[in-house]
């Protein structure tokens, strides 16, 4: 654990990203205040901060790990607030355009949960840190700075105006976050974004568990992959006894949010476990919708002007097309990097440290989510770009009759391996055979 500072430190939002930060100071600052918009208690649920909540969170299994290094035991919190233990091999059931995935035991396994659930957890712990405490109702509308430091923040609460000054400021307010335009106020500009847009759109509804059904998997979904699976799905158990149904639309293809509508889109997929679903178990929640989903990336690590006693994380920095579940994840890491840095470190000081740290981690995530969103592009793509497009086509082709190379691709999407681990001679040779040769091994039954 690092040293304990007198200092004191203010995280802009109380979203999980700002929960896991609060989490992170509490070790190193002597007093933490968490700043947020909305108002919220320990037990809230759904607040206009998180409209994402609606949808599915995936917590992949790097990020779990991470979690479980900040919240000791929180897996089995998690479980035994009903979150599902699920294999992603023998207990997903998972179709690419090719085919059926391997349904063997991969030896990895995941909580299936709400965002709601997880982050009631979270909060609840923090908020009991002795030194962590919560201003609620607060609209933030600037920095206050003093020579190229940021000293605090100024806003409104409850139409009165409102100040608070801190050694060091976080910005974990997501992806709704004004950071850019902050800092421009004082003369430090920014980067342009990089954004990647693959016109996705989801559409989701939670459903109460048709037990009579007895599926024989916890977690179903069939992928859309460009340029001609324009649609996909997907189905989890969740929080014990709720199934959460996704509908994903790609290439500007999307679910329709009336009864009928959302029934029928999902009959088109292969996977008719998800239309059987909407026909026959009770809804628990409306239909929710959420367009255009993208992702962006504020490149801070390249400003040399950035602020002292100012960092940023999360979605602040990098967000990403939330279809790909690398949010909460990418969100750990970052926090994880946070805690060790400050061993060595005093970040207020040193800030570049830790948005270097920050880029360094969405590398990956941003590569596989936004390589994948440009195969709905009609421009000309950079060479490295088309060849990776080329070798994941021929991936998924061979995925469906061979669970070496599904193993392999699991352990890479959950954040556990390098993508390296794709190029491996078992897995290169069996990629480049299907490639050359123009067959597809035969796929196993569901």
């Amino acid at each position: 654990m690092s040293a304990m500072y007198s200092d004191r430190a203010l995280v802009i939002g109380a979203g999980f990203a700002g929960l896991l930060a609060a989490r992170v100071l509490s070790e190193s600052y002597g007093d933490v205040v968490l700043v947020e918009r909305d108002q919220i208690t320990v037990d809230t649920e759904h607040r206009a901060g998180i409209p994402q909540a609606h949808h599915p969170h995936a917590l992949l299994a790097r990020g779990a790990e991470a979690l479980e290094a900040l919240f000791p035991k929180l897996g089995a919190e998690l479980a035994a607030a009903g979150a599902v233990e699920a294999d992603l091999g023998s207990d997903f059931m998972s179709r690419a355009p090719a085919g059926w995935a391997p349904r063997d035991p991969i030896g990895l396994k995941v909580h299936s949960m709400t965002r709601v659930t997880i982050e009631q957890i979270i909060r609840r712990r923090v908020l009991k840190l002795p030194n962590v405490s919560l201003v609620d109702g607060v609209t933030i509308d600037g920095l206050l700075h003093d020579r190229g430091t940021v000293t605090g923040v100024h806003g409104r609460r409850a139409d009165e105006s409102y100040t608070d000054y801190a050694d060091l400021v976080v910005d974990a307010s997501g992806r709704t976050s004004k950071l850019v335009s902050w800092l421009a106020e004082f003369g430090v500009h920014c980067p342009a974004p990089m954004i990647v847009n693959g016109h996705l759109a989801y559409t989701s509804r939670l459903y109460h568990v048709n037990h009579d059904l007895k599926l024989d998997w916890k977690t179903a979904y069939e992928i859309t992959h460009a340029p001609t699976t324009r649609r996909g799905g997907a189905v989890s158990t969740v929080d014990g006894g709720l199934w959460f149904v996704t509908l994903f639309g790609a290439g500007g293809d999307a679910a329709p949010t009336d009864e009928d509508g959302f029934l029928a889109y999902a009959t088109t997929l292969e996977c008719q476990d998800i239309a059987e679903i909407i026909k026959t178990a009770t809804p628990a929640s409306a239909i929710h919708h959420a367009p255009n989903l993208r992702s962006r990336w504020n490149r801070f690590h390249k400003v040399p002007n950035w602020p002292r006693g100012l960092l940023a994380l999360g979605d602040s920095v990098v967000s990403l097309n939330p279809v790909y579940g690398h949010g909460m994840t990418l969100a750990a890491l970052n926090c994880t990097d946070l805690r060790n840095l400050l061993e060595d470190h005093d970040l207020a000081h040193e800030p570049l440290v830790f948005q270097r740290a920050v880029a360094k981690s969405a590398q990956i995530p941003w590569t596989s989510a936004t390589t994948t969103d440009l195969g709905w592009s009609q421009r000309k793509l950079p060479r490295s770009t088309r060849f990776t497009q080329w070798y994941a086509r021929h991936l998924f082709e061979v995925i469906p009759g061979n669970p070496q190379v599904y193993r392999a691709f699991i352990r890479v999407s959950q954040m556990v391996d390098h993508p390296a681990a794709l190029f491996r001679p078992a897995v290169l040779r069996r990629v480049l055979w299907s490639a050359l040769s123009g067959s597809r091994p035969r796929a196993r039954e569901r």
